[in-house]
């Protein structure tokens, strides 16, 4: 694509991008547009939101299929309020099932029949993109964009589903935009990759934010009651399968065999299907005192538990690029991480990756690990501002990549917003 394009002439008004979503909740996707929205000249560039409602047996016995009269049923989600403050409109489609593929199909097309307001559609959605970004191009969306986010599916028929719907999707959107090189082959698959027509766009987030603030430490900590000697072991993610968390009970419990005279907590944030199951687990392996679940945090909230935190803990099935890593890096977090998420978020020397197998693979550093950060704690600020330099230098910083989408958002797709996706 030609790099020096022009921008699209502006009439005044902002040009409005439609992001498609599963939920407006604080997943990973989500977070990550909400720190490009919060960082984009809204000016000149207004975020929209279409997510997909979930229908009960009353709705689907009422016929509910138009936007409106899902957003009529809809409840709130976690960045309603700040997107509508920030002057972006929701709007909703009913869920995809497996089932109500032509229902589905006609709330889609019913939608954009309606809205010729968009500038561009980008489908973060992979699953079903193969079917909304083609309906919305067909209505006169200018762009449309598929923007792959994780490196792996669902397990059983669902997974077998959405290969199928992706297997398509090259050829069914204008632009391929990929977290990383994985999640790139992951959705499009690796020929997409290897002719350079996937572009690579890091999970960006605002580094200095997460930058190591001892007073939040303190703060968080004293609320749970957690001693200044006592270490502290976090994780952020809903809970999935994909998520992995109840192996950590195993690796905790051999660790703390280890090292028996280091006291150590768990805290858990976020929430999800799992959870009990999660939950259950610590309980067998004799640690059910040690570990907190602390629930679905804002985004304030989540900024200081990783304060509160001295090691990260992320033992993923399957990632695209885990932004949640890149924010503890920021905090200064030395972080642990499974073998099967991308090497690309390893961007500091804080980052270890180790084998998804048996817990005594990762009991041993982690052990090592908690001994270490037992005593080195007063490295924690110099470990901070290190890493946040050496994210923003690496790109991965919200407030730079939003002026460069910005850009390709104007240029129509023309300006590409970071690289391409050719194998180095």
């Amino acid at each position: 694509m030609n790099q020096n394009t022009e921008e699209q002439p502006n009439s005044g008004e902002p040009i409005r991008v439609l992001h498609v979503l599963g939920t407006l909740n604080r997943g990973g996707a989500e977070s990550r547009i909400m720190d490009l929205y919060r960082a984009m000249d809204r000016s000149r560039v207004q975020f929209d939101f279409l997510v997909h409602y979930p229908l009960t047996g009353a709705d689907r016995k009422n016929g509910l299929l138009t936007s409106e009269e899902l957003m009529r049923v809809r409840p709130p989600q976690d960045f309603d309020e700040e997107v509508l403050a920030l002057g972006g409109r929701i709007y909703a489609l009913p869920r995809f099932t497996g089932r109500n593929f032509f229902r589905y199909r006609k709330a889609v097309r019913l939608f954009f029949s309606r809205h010729h307001e968009f500038a561009a559609a980008e489908g973060h959605m992979t699953s079903m993109a193969s079917v909304y970004l083609p309906i919305a191009k067909r209505a006169g969306v200018p762009l449309t964009v598929a923007h792959a986010r994780s490196a792996g599916v669902d397990a059983g028929l669902r997974g077998r589903v959405t290969r199928i719907f992706r297997a398509s999707l090259p050829q069914r959107c204008d632009v391929m935009l990929a977290c990383s090189e994985e999640a790139g082959i992951s959705v499009f698959g690796s020929k997409a990759m290897h002719e350079g027509r996937v572009h690579l766009v890091p999970n960006a987030v605002p580094c200095r934010e997460f930058a190591f603030d001892p007073a939040q430490r303190a703060a968080i900590r004293s609320e749970y009651g957690i001693d200044d000697d006592e270490i502290v072991l976090g994780h952020v993610g809903r809970f999935d399968f994909m998520k992995n968390q109840s192996f950590l009970a195993g690796v905790l419990q051999e660790a703390a065999a280890q090292k028996p005279d280091l006291p150590f907590r768990m805290i858990f944030v976020g929430e999800g299907a799992k959870r009990e199951a999660v939950r259950e687990a610590f309980q067998k392996a004799g640690l059910g005192e040690r570990v907190i679940f602390a629930g679905s945090c804002s985004r304030e909230r989540t900024r200081a538990m990783y304060q509160a935190f001295d090691l990260f803990l992320f033992p993923s099935l399957f990632e695209g690029l885990p932004g949640t890593v890149v924010e503890a890096q920021s905090a200064g977090l030395p972080c642990f991480l499974s073998d099967q998420i991308t090497r690309e978020v390893g961007l500091t020397p804080l980052v270890h990756f180790l084998p998804i197998g048996e817990a005594g693979s990762w009991a041993v550093p982690v052990a090592e690990a908690m001994e270490d950060v037992h005593l080195h704690a007063d490295k924690r600020k110099e470990r901070s501002d290190r890493a946040v330099t050496a994210l923003q230098d690496a790109g991965f910083d919200s407030g730079v990549l939003a002026g460069r989408m910005e850009q390709f958002y104007l240029s129509g797709g023309k300006v590409l917003p970071v690289s391409t996706g050719e194998h180095r």
